[in-house]
């Protein structure tokens, strides 16, 4: 019974020994072993997603162009030290909301205030 116990024992050690050495050499981890990553199909997104793109370029050519117009912004915006605040980012959305407000056949908010869970239908 006592040397089943240490055969047991001297496996697990062994086996955790083993398995640990082989997860700190350089190469052996799964996500930097180029030839498991092979077979099992992982490999990098090189090209960001269609909804990634879009807000890249609506933040790129329409937010930031129109919230940059705003003296004051400009001006907090030259402080790179700074911390954000929700404050903030409330000033610049009601920049962009003065600048790009939506008309009413534009806008969803009839439609979701007509929801009964949402809003009040008085038809």
């Amino acid at each position: 019974m006592y040397t089943s116990i240490m055969k047991n024992l001297l496996l697990a050690v062994t086996a955790i020994v083993f398995l640990n050495s082989c997860s700190q050499v350089d190469g052996a981890n799964p996500s930097q072993n180029k030839a498991l990553n092979t077979l099992a199909g992982k490999t990098k997104k090189t090209k960001s997603g269609y909804m990634q793109q879009a807000l890249d370029s609506w933040i790129k050519d329409e937010w930031t162009p129109t919230v940059e117009k705003n003296e004051a912004i400009k001006k907090k915006n030259e402080n790179k030290s700074r911390r954000f605040t929700i404050q903030e980012y409330v000033d610049k959305a009601k920049v962009y909301s003065k600048e790009h407000s939506s008309t009413s056949s534009e806008s969803h908010i009839k439609k979701i205030n007509a929801m009964p869970v949402i809003g009040t239908d008085k038809r």
